[in-house]
């Protein structure tokens, strides 16, 4: 670094600052400003509040990493609130298993008619592994409006009928009906034939009524 002395004071050539205190006749060198410092002296050059240092930049990181780690939860949660079932939808608030919709419909409806079916003791000699239970409804005269069939019955039977026992689909499965009910020998679903055993339940009911019981006590 090159300097001067001018009355007394000493001054850079360069900056035009004074570098010391010089008598006449002494020369005092300005030490030479470190890289970076831009012709600052160097207790300029020094990092400056505002500026990044090594702890800035590792602060700075760690925020940047803190926030990614909020954000994905944010997706992760609405991810979770799409795929989740919808509200107002409870486990198991569908029919019981094994349950058909028409018979959960006839239920809730309360068009359903039952009761339980059994044999004269006299006649279940007569009883055999192929036969056919009927459950017969009519409304007066003519074809029957409803007719349950079983297979294979295993006396005392109990037995419901709803809407889906209807001979006519659509039709309403109400009113006042009679019951009775035939064990088939040969399984047809026509007239009764000879041999089979026949029962019913005294008087009509309205669909609905409960322990509509039938005995089975005489043969065709």
């Amino acid at each position: 670094m090159r300097s001067v002395t001018l009355g007394g004071d000493r001054r850079s050539l360069e900056t035009g600052w004074p570098v010391g205190n010089a008598g006449p006749g002494h020369t005092i060198h300005e030490a030479a400003p470190q890289p970076g410092g831009l012709g600052r002296p160097a207790h300029e050059a020094a990092e400056r509040p505002g500026e990044l240092g090594p702890q800035g930049s590792v602060r700075t990181a760690a925020l940047s990493v803190l926030a990614l780690v909020a954000l994905a939860g944010i997706a992760i949660g609405v991810l979770w609130s799409s795929i989740g079932p919808p509200a107002g939808s409870a486990p198991g608030s569908g029919p019981p298993a094994g349950t058909s919709g028409r018979e959960s419909g006839a239920e809730r409806d309360g068009a359903t008619l039952g009761g339980t079916i059994s044999v004269a003791p006299e006649l279940r000699g007569r009883l055999a592994a192929g036969d056919t239970l009927f459950i017969i409804l009519r409304k007066g005269p003519g074809p029957p409006f409803a007719v349950k069939r079983i297979g294979g019955p295993q006396f005392p039977v109990r037995y419901q009928m709803g809407s889906e026992d209807v001979m006519m689909a659509g039709t309403p499965f109400e009113g006042q009906v009679t019951v009775s009910a035939r064990v088939s020998k040969t399984g047809g679903a026509g007239p009764a034939e000879r041999g089979d055993l026949e029962g019913e339940h005294p008087g009509p009911v309205t669909v609905g009524a409960r322990a509509v019981d039938i005995v089975i006590s005489r043969v065709r």
